[in-house]
């Protein structure tokens, strides 16, 4: 017995189109995955990149984003 071992999930229909190349050489196969599932991930609290970059500032994201789109035409 021979074991080919992809470390890579790969694509359904590339593992197909391996196996039916194979059959096409008389060689037998046989899939099986030993994937292990992972935890889901907990998506964190989005936090800005600014975060407290403007604390010493007596300015609000409101204005601040209304000076920022002002333009001079």
């Amino acid at each position: 017995m021979v074991q080919l071992i992809f470390k890579d999930n790969i694509e359904q229909n590339k593992l197909d189109a391996l196996v039916q190349f194979l059959k096409t050489m008389d060689i037998e196969t046989e899939i099986k995955s030993n994937q292990i599932k992972s935890k889901p991930k907990k998506h964190k609290n989005k936090l800005s990149l600014a975060v407290g970059m403007w604390k010493d500032y007596e300015i609000d994201g409101k204005e601040l984003r209304t000076n920022a789109w002002k333009r001079n035409i």
